[in-house]
C-alpha cells in the first residue's frame, strides 16, 4: 500500500443517472484516501425508464469523460458495470464477485452502509462529506431536464456528462420517458 493513502482500494456504488458533480467529489475524496478506486454502475440492466434513462455503457462513457476532463489518473480508477442481485442478504457477495478487491467502501446510502456492515463487519465503510446533497442528485438533474432549464442543470454535471447527455439524445429521452404512458414506473 502507498505510504500516502489508508486504503489499497475503495469503491464507490451509484446508479449515476446521470454521473454528477457530487459523484466526481466523492470519487476525488476517495482517490485521496485508497491508492486505486472501483466505480460500480449499480442497477446496470436497467435502461430506458423514467428513473434509470442511460445504459450502462452510457454510463460508464460518462463517468470516464468526466474523470478524465477532471484529470484524474483513470490508471488508478476501474469502472464496472454490476446488475442487481434481488436478494439482498447476498448483497456483498454479489458485489465482490463481480469486481477487483477491495478494503473501503465509500456510501452515503444508508441502506447500502447498513448491507455492507451486516454482511462485512470489517469492511470500512466511508461516508462521503457531501456538499449541496439537494441539488446534487440524479433525481433533481431529471427533473430540471423535464422542466427544459438547461441553465438548471448543467452546472451540476461535469461538462464532459452534459455534453455525452445531448450527444446520445438523452435531453429529449429523459422528456419522453417522463411522459410516457408506457413507462413502466407508471404502471
Amino acid at each position: 500500500m502507498n505510504n500516502d493513502h489508508k486504503f489499497k482500494r475503495g469503491l464507490m456504488t451509484g446508479r449515476f443517472q446521470p454521473f454528477h458533480n457530487g459523484h466526481l467529489a466523492l470519487a476525488r475524496q476517495a482517490l485521496s484516501e485508497c491508492d486505486e478506486l472501483v466505480l460500480v454502475i449499480g442497477s446496470a440492466q436497467f435502461n430506458f425508464i423514467e428513473k434509470d434513462p442511460f445504459t450502462a455503457g452510457e454510463r460508464v462513457m460518462m463517468i470516464h469523460a468526466a474523470l478524465a476532463e477532471a484529470g484524474v489518473d483513470l490508471s488508478k480508477c476501474y469502472i464496472i458495470p454490476v446488475a442487481n442481485d434481488e436478494n439482498n442478504a447476498r448483497w456483498l457477495a454479489h458485489l465482490r464477485s463481480q469486481v477487483p478487491s477491495f478494503d473501503a467502501l465509500y456510501s452515503g446510502n444508508d441502506f447500502v452502509d447498513h448491507l455492507a456492515r451486516s454482511q462485512d463487519p470489517s469492511l470500512a465503510v466511508k461516508r462521503p462529506k457531501f456538499t449541496k446533497r439537494q441539488e446534487y442528485n440524479g433525481s433533481n438533474i431529471r427533473s430540471l431536464i423535464v422542466a427544459g432549464k438547461v441553465k438548471g442543470w448543467k452546472h451540476l454535471v461535469p461538462p464532459a456528462v452534459a455534453k455525452a447527455i445531448e450527444d446520445v439524445g438523452g435531453v429529449e429521452r429523459i422528456k419522453v420517458l417522463a411522459r410516457s404512458d408506457s413507462n413502466p414506473a407508471r404502471w
